[in-house]
Formats: C-alpha cells, structure tokens, sequence
C-alpha cells in the first residue's frame, strides 16, 4: 500500500511553478496524502508529474484581486485568445465566456470540474463558437485551487484537450464558515457588489461525514461608451509617422434618413437640404472606384456613442457537496446550481424602407432635390430606444459517485448530469413588414429627427416592437466514469503503477428558436402565425432579419484508456498512456501519449512528453441545417468583382459602404481534428529561496474547424466563388448578396511557445517578500485559413486572421508580509501587435481631408500595475482594500474593425483590453 511520506519542497515548486511561495515553509513540513493530478489518472504522494501543470491556490485568486472566473482566467500568461464579457456588446455571444489555452481554442481547452466533464454551452453557435464550458457558471468563491494543465491531455480525457485542461477544484472537507462582502468599481460605470456565504459541518475522518454549501451573489452596473474617452465615438483622429489621420467608424443608416438617388447613389436628403449632417452624425464621401467619378455622399451614424460598452449583469450560485465515510470507501455528492443574467445595449436598429414615388414622403422631401423614382431609404428607428439583449443562462451540474480502495485498487466510480439552458430575450426590435406598414399608413416619417414624430406615430412605433424570447438552447450531458489505481509490482526504483478507466456518455443539444426568430409570425407583438400560400406573409427581424431552424440532435459515445508509471531508476520516471474512444456519429478514433520526468540531482528536474489528439465537431456543426445568421463584422463596398458574383445569383450588391447578410449552417462531411503535441521543460531550485523553470510546448493540428474569413472572402469574391448566397429584405423585397460562412476543415495549423515562470522568497528585515513571475513567448504560429492554402500567423499581427495572438504577455507579482499586513504588487504586461490594415482620411495641417490612405498602426504595447493589501483585523476579520490599474491606463489605440468574438467598440480592442480603467475595490471576509 502507498504510505505518507514528505514531498521536497523544490519539486513542489516545480509544479507548474505557480504555487503561492509564501506558503513554502509550511508546504515542505506537512504530510501529504495521495492526490490525483490533472494530467494523471494515477493517485500518488509525489505530485510532480511529467506534464505542466499550473495550480492557482485560494489565496493566489485572493490576491489577484478578480471577482470571477472569466476575470481570474484572463490574467493568465498562458491563456490567450478567450470570449469575455464585452464581447457580448453586439456580438452576438449568448453571454458566453470561455477560456483558450495558448490561443489554441476554447472548443480545444477542456474544462472540468472536480475532475468531471461538464457540458457545453447552452447558447453555441452552429458555427461552433460557444461550443466549450462557460465560466460564469463556475462561482469563484466556491473555488478552492485551479489546475492548470498546458499540454494537450486527450488520450487521457478524450476529445477537447488538444490545448490542455483546466480543472476547477471546489472547497469541502471542511467545517469552516465565512462570509464575504466586497464592493468595486471604476471612476463611472461598471460599479460591482457581491457577497457569498460558506459553511461546512462534519469532520468526514472523525464524524465519518461532511457537507458543505457555498452560496454567492453578484451584481454590475452598466458602463456607458459616453463614459470613457478612447471609445464615445466613432470619429478618431491620430498622428503616426508625423501624418494626421482621421478615422470614421458609422453606420449608413442615420437618423433622419439617407437614400438612393437616381443614380444609385447613397446621399442625405437633409444634409442636401441644410448643408450639413444632423447631430449624432458626420459626413461620408466615399469615390467609387470603377473610374465613373460617383461617390456616395451621405451622413454616417455614429451608433459607438451608443453603446453600451461593460454589460450589465447578475449571477446568483448555490454548491452542495456531501462526503460520507464508510469503511474503505467514501460516498459523496456534489450539486451546482447557477443562473446568469447579462443585458447587453447597443443602437437603435437600423433597416431599409421602400419610397415609392407615390408615397407623400417622395413629394415632400425627394422630389425636390431632384429624385425621380421609386427609391429606398436607410433608415435608424432611434425613437425606439436601444436595442437590448438579456441573455439569461442556468446551469445545472449533479454528480454521485463513490472512491475509495477497493482489492487493492484505488478507485473512481461516478455518475454526472450537467445541463446548460440559454435563453435570449430582446426587447428594441420590431418586424421589417411592421415598420413597412408604418410607412405606407404615412405615421412613419424616416425623415425626421429624433423625437420629431407625431404622437400618433409614436404610439404606431412602441406598439409595433417586439419584447420577449427570441432564441437560446439546451446542451445536456450525461456521463459515467469509473477511474482505477494501483501499484502493479515492486521494481527497484520504485513502485510499477496503473491507472485505468472507462467512460460512457450521452450528449444531447437543442436549439430553441421563438416563431418569431423563426419567420413564422405575421404579427410578432400578437403572436400571429403567418401563413403565406393563404396570403398572409411573414414577418422577420427589421434590419437584422433572421429565420432560424429548430433542430436536436444527439449521440453516444464510450471511451477505454490505460496509463502507466515507470519508474526506471531512482532519478528516472517514464509515463505513457493510451485511450480509445468511439462516437455514435464519428467511428472510433486511438491516442497516445508518451512522457518522462528526470531528476538528475536535488533541484533539478527535466520533463517532457509526446502525444496525439483527436476532436470531434459539435452536433450544431454537424447537424443545423443552413439559415440566416446575422451580418459580417465589416462594412464594404461594392466592387466589380463582388457585383459579378451578385449579379450571377440575381442578387443586389448592398448601397454604400455596409454590412452584408451572412449566412451559416452544418456540415455533415465535417472531419475530426487530429492533433500532435510535445513539451520539454527544465526547472531548476539553486536555493531553497528560488525557483526557475520554462516549458517548451508545441502542438499541430490536422483538418480544422473553422470558416472561411469574411476579410478573406471580399477580398477575393471569385476565387471562393462558393462561399455566396443571397438574402431577400422582407420589409423592401429587394434581393441582396449575402456571405456564406459554412463550417469547413481548413488545414492546418501550428503552434510553438515557452512557458516562464521564476518564483523566489527573502527575508528583507522589515518584510519577508514573495515574488514570482509568469510569462508566456509565442515562437511560432501558422495557420491555413482554407485547405491547401498558404500559411498566415496572428504574432503580433492582426492580419487575415481577425485576431491577435501577443508576441509574450504574463504576470509579476511581489508580495510584501509583515505583522498581520500584507501588500501585494503586479505588473500585467503584453506586447504590441501591428493593427489590420484600415484606410484612413488624411488631413493637412488645418483638418481639412486631402486623400485617404491604407495604413497598418502599430498598436503599442501594454502594462498596467495593482496593488493590494490585506490586513487580518482580528482573528476571523480580514479586511482587503485594492485598485486594479493604478495609474488608469487606457488601452492603447486600435482602428480595426473585424474578427470574431468581437464587440462593436470602437477606437480600441475589446477582446484585450480592459476598458473599466482603474477599478478600485475593497472586501471584507469573517471566519466562523
């Protein structure tokens, strides 16, 4: 049998290296018991294994001053490329974040918790975005540790690891109590409260029994683009390389109204009238380039101002767990429980409605500036109000099981029913044929400003916008799995051990679009159905229209894996592993993973391993059928070869410089992902007051999942002739070009970094210091963005690929201990990338526009600094006070526009940069 035995304090720091070293003395006295590891499915005593694993103990999510999991996973030096909360401002995310390890993917970043497999989001996208675990389910102040594996695991865990796990370790065992109240919030918006309640009872080696409950409350204000200076509008004005430049982010669809004239081109009737753009607008002069000398000449909304650009949300979540001893064995249950709600706002919707010629619109503003037929106005309903998003996500996990020793074997036996329900309310939307209908009953007036209609039309407006359920889904996940441990035989260096299981599961996903989503309603404020062949036409979506396809589908799937230990002399370890697995829908797929873990002498360490993955697509790639979904990211303008492509599928370009209708759907040809990984790290302990190591990691991925880039594709209409569709205008019955983004295996794809991490302690007379620093260097990334294609890599570079992976970005921390005083100071650093290559208005010395020219800005690189401290009042009282970037740091200034899990912000990157600015906070904790 195993038996206690110490654990050298250099290899605990050499795990993963980010283990709280001010806790090293005590580490080093106690006795440990056997644990199992992320990346193991053997128990040991030793921890240290051959694979990278980070842990983030409680006190380290403590001092990183983060009040959630999305938040404590974004300060990560080795997480990268992750969906956060701003994302969701027009972005069309459900409330989704997630986590991505190296950038690698949050569909191939596997999330557990305690150790199980949860399941995906509810609200995923058929595209697969959304397809992984969303954080906000995960309460932080349930946590106890996270573990980090940064290697990909699937031949542990099957498919999803190809870019590691993180594993989520909740607290029990224990019969502590707390309470917890914090408060937070920048210079304006974004004002945070929370509070959380823990109390354990039983003492399961004494009692033969324990139950712990973990309740917790957040709420968060709104933060407003009004509110912040770097991003309240949509006009932009920068010097680089000793030029002034002027960029202008809009939409062609203001308030009052622009139209087409005679020619085609887009032009403001109000501006033709007074001379100048209305308020909340600027003027756009855009040449065409077919050598006519048009240009359109019209007023752009600037709808940044109007956004809303921190969500507004509330999270309530409740966690059980109970342990019962009997004997050898152990009986326990765990029970989560929570429910999210995030509101997103963003600007009044905007669409296209048909002016006929006989219309007494036509007479009073468009015949007399010269307008001779039946035209269509662009059009933004602001006396509507915002357009509003409440996404409202629950998650439910259940899990019984029983471990304990069992003829010798060290065992795992578990049942889990995870389950998460999304559901997306709007309010700010109402039918194209309603509005349609306001303008031919001549309530509407388009061209107008805001609150300039007639109380009668005001009345006809509120009365035809939508409020309530528009989408959402259900994804479900039902699993068994019984892990087993035990030593083999007795070899010389040491015990031979095995580690087995086996898993079955069943996954489930539903997508739940309303009638109204689903272009089934002729009135969608009534509820009335629509029935066409009879003459009753349907109603969809004005300006955003949408005809969603309910579908479900499921499969099964068992997994078989094997693991061994080898001890081949005292200093050397070899650790190999294998797993089969086999998907109702996919056929079977085997992995492997090798590794080893020398210890040449004290206080040096050497590991690596080598391994294969395997990815299954999700079942909405697989299997949604192909259905509007929402527009690009980008606005563009008609060229010769985008009006080829329009006009060979009887379809109109879009006027002006706009977004394009995008559509999506499954892929039942979809393959697997296949994967090869490797990692080689080194660590060092010279002293017992210093830690050094790096890990070199490299992973190669084979048939990606992905879609063609919008970027990509206007760039290059008749070389992906293929990716084009059309989409009619229900309110105007105009047919235009749309963009299809279909699921695709796209190549290839390669990714090369180092993972630093130097930790040390001193005694410094006044304080005893702990300092550590973490950090990630990209060397190499390469990706193919359709098959066979040519490679394009995202370091420091937003280019084709609409993201940024950072050259080297990670963490310093330095925490000063004195008395019952402790003051922590961090540095968070990232590096700067060159920005997408955008065109720009050149200005002369006075302001005045001279041309426009295509640049690529360099986007600078990023540091800001936190600061806190905690001080232990009493025995059981800690008070913590703290500001997140001290000196209010902006994010540095960005001009693009595109990429996905992109907000509509403008002037920076929301996706990595945190626009609160300085956030000051303070918490109090009493122990009961």
């Amino acid at each position: 049998m195993f038996r206690k035995t110490k654990v050298c304090t250099g290899l605990m720091l050499a795990f993963g290296g980010s283990l709280a070293i001010n806790a090293l003395p005590a580490l080093a006295q106690q006795q440990l018991e056997r644990v199992e590891i992320t990346g193991s499915s053997v128990r040991r005593i030793d921890a240290e294994t051959a694979l990278p694993v980070q842990v983030l103990k409680r006190e380290d999510i403590q001092r990183s001053g983060a009040t959630s999991v999305t938040e404590l996973m974004q300060r990560l030096a080795a997480v990268q490329g992750s969906t956060g909360e701003t994302s969701g401002v027009g972005g069309g995310t459900g409330g989704f974040s997630g986590v991505s390890i190296h950038n690698i993917g949050e569909t191939r970043t596997l999330v557990l918790l305690n150790g199980h497999r949860l399941a995906q989001f509810g609200g995923q996208a058929l595209t697969g975005f959304g397809a992984g675990m969303d954080l906000n389910a995960i309460p932080v102040s349930a946590i106890e540790r996270v573990e980090i594996l940064t290697d990909g695991a699937s031949a542990l865990y099957g498919a999803d690891a190809i870019a590691g796990v993180v594993n989520f370790i909740t607290r029990r065992d224990s019969t502590e109590g707390d309470i917890s109240v914090g408060v937070s919030g920048p210079k304006a918006g974004a004002r945070e409260t929370r509070f959380s309640l823990t109390k354990g009872f039983g003492n399961i080696d004494t009692d033969g029994f324990n139950a712990m409950i973990t309740l917790s409350h957040d709420e968060r204000t709104k933060l407003d683009a009004s509110q912040r200076s770097f991003g309240k509008s949509g006009k932009v004005f920068f010097t680089y390389n000793g030029v002034n430049y002027r960029k202008q982010q809009f939409s062609a669809s203001p308030i009052p109204a622009n139209v087409l004239d005679d020619q085609g081109q887009l032009i403001s009737p109000y501006q033709k009238t007074h001379g100048t753009c209305p308020d909340k607008t600027f003027r756009v002069i855009e040449p065409y380039n077919d050598g006519s000398g048009l240009a359109d000449d019209y007023c752009g909304f600037d709808f940044v101002g109007e956004l809303e650009i921190f969500p507004t949300r509330k999270r309530d979540a409740v966690l059980a767990s109970a342990s019962k001893k009997l004997g050898d064995h152990e009986l326990f249950a765990d029970v989560l429980f929570s429910q999210t709600s995030t509101i997103t706002r963003i600007a009044p919707v905007p669409g296209s409605i048909s002016i006929p010629t006989t219309s007494p619109l036509f007479a009073t503003y468009l015949a007399p500036i010269g307008i001779t037929q039946d035209t269509l106005a662009f059009y933004r309903l602001y006396d509507l109000g915002k357009r509003e998003n409440n996404d409202k996500n629950k998650f439910t996990d259940i899990t019984l099981g029983s471990k304990g020793l069992m003829m010798g074997w060290d065992y795992n036996l578990a049942y889990s029913h995870s389950e998460s329900d999304s559901k997306s309310y709007i309010s700010g939307y109402p039918g194209a044929l309603a509005v349609s209908r306001l303008r031919s009953s001549g309530l509407l007036d388009p061209f107008v400003g805001p609150g300039q209609q007639s109380a009668a039309a005001m009345a006809a407006i509120n009365g035809a916008a939508y409020k309530g359920y528009w989408d959402g889904g259900t994804s479900k996940l039902d699993s068994v799995a019984l892990r087993g441990s035990r030593e083999l035989m007795q070899m010389p260096a040491g015990p031979l051990l095995l580690g087995t299981g086996i898993n079955v599961q069943q996954e489930k996903f539903q997508s739940k679009p309303s009638l109204f989503a689903q272009g089934k309603l002729a009135d969608p404020v009534a509820g009335t159905l629509c029935d066409p062949a009879n003459g009753v036409p349907c109603d969809q979506r004005f300006g955003d229209e949408s005809a969603t396809l309910p579908y479900q589908a499921d499969r099964k799937a068992y997994g078989l894996f094997g693991e061994l230990i080898i001890p081949v002399f005292k200093t050397l370890e070899l650790q190999t592993s294998v797993r089969y697995d086999h998907y109702s829908d996919f056929g079977s797929a085997t992995t492997a993973k090798g590794g080893f873990k020398w210890q040449p002498e004290k206080g040096v360490l050497i590991r690596g391993s080598i391994g294969s993955g395997f990815h299954a697509p999700t079942v909405p790639q697989v299997n949604a059928a192909l259905q509007p979904f929402g527009v690009t990211s980008d606005k563009y303008t008609c060229s010769a070869e985008l009006l080829t492509i329009a006009t060979s599928l009887g379809a109109n370009c879009q006027p002006g410089n706009k977004q394009y209708d995008q559509l999506a759907g499954g892929n039942k040809s979809l393959q697997p992902e296949t994967s090869r990984q490797a990692t080689l790290g080194i660590r060092f302990e010279p002293t017992s007051q210093l830690s050094l190591g790096v890990d070199l990691w490299h992973v190669a991925i084979k048939d990606a999942f992905g879609q063609l880039t919008e970027q990509e594709v206007f760039a290059n209409p008749l070389k992906y002739s293929t990716s084009w569709g059309t989409k009619r205008d229900t309110g105007t019955g105009v047919n235009y070009l749309a963009f299809l983004a279909d699921n695709r295996n796209l190549g290839k794809s390669y990714a090369t970094g180092l993972d630093f991490d130097i930790a040390g302690r001193a005694k410094l007379g006044f304080a005893d210091l702990a300092s550590q620093l973490t950090m990630t260097y990209m060397v190499r990334e390469d990706q193919q963005l359709s098959k066979d294609g040519p490679y394009y890599s995202a370091i420091g570079n937003f280019a084709e690929i609409g993201a940024v992976t950072f050259r080297w970005q990670g963490k310093w921390s330095n925490t000063f201990r004195h008395g019952n005083w402790a003051h922590t100071f961090a540095v968070n650093f990232k590096s700067g990338y060159k920005d997408q290559a955008t065109s720009a208005d050149v200005l002369d010395a006075s302001g005045n526009v001279v041309g426009t020219q295509t640049i690529r800005l360099p986007v600078d690189r990023f540091a800001t600094l936190d600061w806190q401290t905690s001080w232990n009042a009493m025995k059981n009282l800690q008070l913590t006070v703290g500001m997140l970037n001290v000196f209010d740091v902006e994010p540095p200034l960005a001009i693009s526009t595109g990429g996905a899990t992109r907000g509509q912000q403008f002037g920076y990157d929301d996706r990595y940069y945190d626009s609160r600015g300085r956030v000051v906070y303070l918490n109090a904790s009493y122990k009961f």
